[in-house]
């Protein structure tokens, strides 16, 4: 059964679909995001999470990865199919949609990244090659058809080519003309009419022979094709009326080629509606810094430290649970503490989970899926319909009632308001009873402390309020779980400045058992409140101690790095020296050699010698190999994508396949791909993201050399800025092993395109570069190959 668009309406899930449809970059893709609503089935939403996680995955390894190029030509295919022709400028719109289409296809498909969902959307796209060539052999990127779309239009083209330079001679000729210099407005070859004619002045227009197609508005000027030329004009006119026969002849051909295709375009189309649909919640999470959340078997959530996507700046995070050890929560508090914006951040971000979307929540969110989620949000009073705030209300929480199960979601805001506070706190009671029996999850917020109490006499039921500062008198937002919310009434009246007489006699209408209870209820709260400090401060404590073990753990992982690297260095050098000392004993035994035979040495001391020199070096060599210490990698230890240290390569890589039967894996080294073993890898300590990003001077972090990466973005800085931070950033990028980059420069006037290409093709480092294709940013970037 699917959710009410008016309750998703009242969460603000409309804004979230209307947010998200602004990255889509087709008109399609744009519809299927507002048309987004919840999935009830679970197989549905675990399926539509997977696609946004695939989509996002992609986007981290290709950032510039979209549909761009792709048009929305669905209009004029159904042209195409009633015998339509489409204008050169609309079939462009075709081929470049057919060629989007491909390359889409072909980079989801030979992607590594496991894209299991992307992939069955793309299988449905089948290239249409031999129509987008065609198209792009008969239609130029101006938008005209080209000489060589048929034999025909050629000959004709050149034949009028031939006509109009006859007749521009002719022209030229008669301009010269002594004999009709004198007639001419201006020496020049104009056309009126698509005929070629000369201004001549109104007083000569029966001196000059030929035929009048135009005048001048002031009427001083006549507009005349001489007699010489009409014939080439005639026959200049019945060729391009050829000519204009075989473009319209050509342009049906392929409208009907397109027609042809017309099922398999439209599924391209389609495909490409929904793979930039899911590309834009990638991109949405991306800017939420949003995750995806654990999916439950049964209609359960937990939120940790979950953020409302609508609100900005410094926003305080929200953590709440339902359907594991409670169902219902009662959440009382101040006006302007932030009830409602927990329930509101609540049920939105089970919609957006059950329609896919990431949430901007921290790691260990989960949540079950939700058959129903009914709200009672805001002021329900209608005139129209003759309707009170409470009857407003009562009707939502009737139809709830009535409609409500296990697997429903049910928020409600300032329940049982708007009415007598007694009678309201029992309906309130008796709607919460209800609707609890049947195992559904409840948030309720209210001011009536009688719920309170029934909150804490039933079973799975649970207190919660937003904490307020008394001394401040404004609330700090926290939602604190088990603690009942006070009014804070006296305390506000009495800081405001109320007189002591005036809440001492209010405190007397209160009956002695309101008071007990209050005192019982202000007891308890102080209580939990002293235990909720301190497991704050036991988790805080405990966060830090597991930073600093972590730290202290990539600390021994860096000091047996360099240990390490010295130790390789200290053997590279000591070889060394063994190498030097061979060359010097091997030309000392030559000098030894060339000596005996002058002067009759004696041979044995200088085998002698020798011997000595090989057994020195023998030393060396058995030094020079001796173990490298530093702890032992376990194959349990290795995962896809870690960073490791190769000890005889003296270089780090990425771990590209986990251990094989033999204790080797495949690594990733710059360009390279290196199959080692495990007892000649170490691990290598996790860096901080962006440690080493370029700065708006051009600076590098400290780690330039190990974490670079592949694109640079000039855009907006002169050519010699650019230029300069460009150099920086090739050096830094020939040190971390990076072959590929990406150089963002943006289309503009070119100037800056042109300024970086002139520098890359003199740089030392780059082997090659060139334009961006499709996906890659078009005229936008330059992509260079490295050295």
């Amino acid at each position: 059964m699917a959710i009410e668009e008016r309750v998703l309406n009242k969460l603000d899930f409309d804004k979230m679909t209307s947010r998200l449809a602004g990255y889509c970059l087709l008109k399609r893709g744009q519809e299927i995001a507002r048309a987004l609503s919840p999935y009830t089935e679970q197989g549905e939403v675990e399926r539509a999470l997977e696609e946004t996680g695939e989509a996002k995955a992609l986007l981290r390894k290709n950032p510039l990865f979209s549909v761009r190029g792709a048009k929305d030509i669905q209009v004029l295919l159904e042209r195409a199919m009633v015998r339509g022709v489409l204008t050169p400028e609309e079939l462009l719109l075709v081929k470049d949609t057919l060629k989007a289409g491909r390359i889409v296809r072909q980079g989801i498909l030979e992607s590594d990244l496991e894209l299991t969902y992307l992939r069955e959307i793309v299988l449905a796209i089948v290239p249409q090659k031999l129509l987008e060539e065609q198209i792009g052999r008969c239609i130029t990127e101006e938008g005209a058809v080209a000489d060589q779309a048929s034999r025909e239009l050629g000959e004709l083209r050149r034949s009028m080519g031939r006509l109009q330079q006859r007749i521009r001679d002719s022209l030229d000729g008669v301009l010269r003309n002594p004999a009709y210099q004198k007639m001419l407005q201006e020496p020049l070859i104009t056309q009126r009419s698509e005929r070629y004619v000369i201004p001549i002045k109104q007083e000569y227009r029966g001196s000059f022979p030929g035929i009048v197609h135009d005048q001048s508005s002031s009427g001083a000027t006549f507009f005349i094709e001489p007699m010489p030329v009409v014939h080439l004009g005639n026959e200049l006119r019945e060729v391009s009326i050829r000519e204009q026969r075989e473009v319209l002849r050509i342009l049906q051909e392929i409208s009907f080629a397109v027609s042809a295709k017309s099922g398999e375009i439209n599924r391209l189309e389609e495909a490409l509606a929904r793979m930039d649909f899911a590309l834009a919640k990638a991109q949405l999470s991306l800017e939420l810094n949003a995750g995806r959340p654990l999916l439950l078997s049964q209609p359960q959530v937990k939120l940790v430290q979950a953020r409302h996507p609508l609100l900005s700046g410094s926003v305080v995070p929200l953590s709440v649970e339902l359907g594991i050890t409670f169902d219902t929560l009662v959440i009382t508090g101040p006006n302007t503490g932030g009830k409602t914006v927990a329930l509101k951040t609540l049920g939105l971000l089970v919609a957006m989970a059950q329609s896919g979307l990431h949430i901007p929540a921290e790691e260990g969110s989960k949540m079950g899926v939700f058959s129903r989620i009914f709200v009672d949000i805001g002021d329900e009073q209608s005139v129209e319909q003759s309707l009170s705030t409470f009857s407003g209300h009562m009707k939502n929480i009737v139809k709830i009632v009535q409609e409500a199960d296990a697997y429903s979601l049910i928020l409600l805001d300032e329940i049982g308001a708007g009415t007598d506070p007694t009678e309201g706190a029992a309906l309130a009671m008796a709607v919460l009873e209800e609707l609890h029996l049947r195992g559904a999850c409840i948030v309720a917020t209210t001011h009536y402390g009688a719920l309170k109490t029934f909150a804490y006499k039933t079973e799975r039921v649970e207190n919660g309020s937003v904490d307020f500062d008394v001394v401040s008198l404004r609330p700090t937002y926290h939602l604190l779980i088990g603690i009942p919310g006070k009014s804070n009434a006296f305390n506000i009246a009495a800081r405001l400045g109320l007189k002591e007489s005036v809440l001492t006699s209010a405190k007397a209408f209160l009956n002695e058992r309101e008071m007990q209870v209050a005192d019982l209820i202000e007891n308890l709260e102080d209580t939990q409140r002293e235990i909720e400090r301190e497991r704050r401060s036991v988790r805080e404590e405990l966060e830090s101690a597991k930073a600093l073990s972590q730290s202290l753990v990539k600390e021994e992982m860096r000091m047996a790095l360099a240990y390490e690297e010295r130790m390789v260095k200290a053997r590279d050098e000591a070889a060394e020296v063994i190498r030097q000392a061979k060359r010097e004993a091997e030309e000392l035994i030559r000098q030894l050699k060339e000596a005996m035979k002058q002067e009759q040495k004696d041979a044995q001391s200088i085998q002698q010698a020798r011997a000595g020199v090989r057994t020195l070096s023998g030393k060396l060599d058995k030094l020079g190999e001796g173990e490298i210490q530093g702890p032992a990698v376990q194959s349990s230890e290795i995962k896809l994508g870690q960073t490791v240290y190769m000890v005889k390569l003296r270089q780090k890589g990425q771990v590209l396949e986990l251990p094989n039967e033999s204790g080797e894996i495949l690594v990733q080294a710059g360009i390279m791909k290196v199959t080692v073993s495990l007892t000649d890898i170490r691990m290598v300590p996790e860096e901080k993201p962006n440690q080493a990003r370029i700065s708006g001077e051009g600076r590098l972090g400290m780690s330039k050399a190990e974490s670079v990466r592949n694109e640079i973005d000039l855009r907006g800085m002169l050519v010699e800025e650019a230029t300069h931070l460009l150099d920086k950033y090739l050096d830094d990028a020939v040190l971390s092993g990076v072959s590929l980059l990406y150089v963002i420069h943006g289309k503009g006037t070119g100037a800056l395109r042109t300024g970086v290409q002139d520098f890359l093709r003199h740089h030392p480092h780059v082997r090659a570069f060139r334009i961006g294709q499709h996906g890659e940013g078009d005229f936008g970037v330059t992509v260079v190959e490295l050295k």
